[in-house]
């Protein structure tokens, strides 16, 4: 489990720099990267996609989600993949909740012009790339499904 507490510890630091640095710089700004991406700072009262704004929902929900994904994962002997995709998602998941808990809301950052209702920040990416790999996974990957030996 050393992998995945890496992981997330890695994912929690780079999402908090990337806010601190977007709180710094982009406040009133937008900086285009080309025509692929835009900068610009955003406060998200709710989940993903601003669901949930200014509710409880937004600060219940993810964990619950999260304590329910990590109740599931407990049967399986996790691979380095497996270990990694997880590592991915609860980084994510704790730079935004820490976020959220502190200061009300998430801070976006990174905007994609063809997806104009589409903010995202770090945290959101690391998770976007956690689920993706665990789907990966699930559909390609059997060797990482194998469960734990029950002893009694």
């Amino acid at each position: 489990m050393r992998r995945v507490a890496t992981t997330a510890a890695g994912v929690l630091a780079l999402d908090a720099l990337s806010k601190a640095l977007a709180l710094r710089w982009l406040e009133g700004r937008v900086v285009r990267l080309g025509n692929l991406v835009e900068l610009r700072l955003t406060r998200n009262t709710g989940m993903a996609l601003g669901l949930g704004a200014d509710s409880r929902l937004a600060l219940v929900l993810p964990p619950l989600v999260v304590l329910a994904g990590a109740w599931l994962l407990r049967r399986y002997r996790l691979t380095a993949f497996t270990q990694t995709a997880c590592g991915l998602v609860l980084g994510g998941f704790l730079g935004n909740f820490l976020n959220r808990l502190v200061s009300g809301h998430v801070l976006d950052m990174v905007q994609f012009p063809f997806l104009p209702w589409f903010v995202c920040n770090v945290a959101d990416i690391a998770i976007s790339i956690g689920v993706t790999l665990m789907g990966i996974s699930l559909l390609f990957r059997p060797q990482d499904w194998e469960e734990r030996s029950c002893r009694r």
